[in-house]
């Protein structure tokens, strides 16, 4: 049944949790794993850039990327609440640093003209 909020839970991995079952089936002291992460480091050293690109992201976290979000609010004159226009009017009166003016009532602008 899908969530009604929209929030995702925990998403099925089955690789993921068959390679910790055989991890775990490994031993303690993991020797498998150690193999795995020898053939990895060698891979490494011996120049294969997806190895090593590999192993940097293990060993010191994927670098963080840049992300741009535009937002693209076009609204008609009449999709505006009046509170909203006289915020803009003040602002444009206060030199348009985005702090709108007190006008004392604080229920609209000053004067109309």
């Amino acid at each position: 049944m899908a969530n009604p909020l929209g929030k995702q839970g925990p998403r099925d991995k089955p690789y993921r949790d068959a390679l910790r079952m055989e991890v775990a089936a490994a031993g303690a002291d993991h020797k498998l794993l150690r193999e795995i992460a020898r053939a990895h480091l060698e891979l490494a050293k011996s120049g294969d850039m997806h190895a090593i690109r590999e192993m940097a992201d293990r060993l010191d976290g994927k670098p963080a990327q840049e992300s741009m979000v535009t937002i693209d609010n076009k609204r008609d004159g009449a999709d505006w609440t009046r509170n909203e226009l006289v915020a803009i009017l003040n602002d444009a009166k206060a030199g348009s640093n985005g702090a709108a003016k007190a006008n004392g009532r604080g229920d609209g602008p000053d004067s109309v003209h």
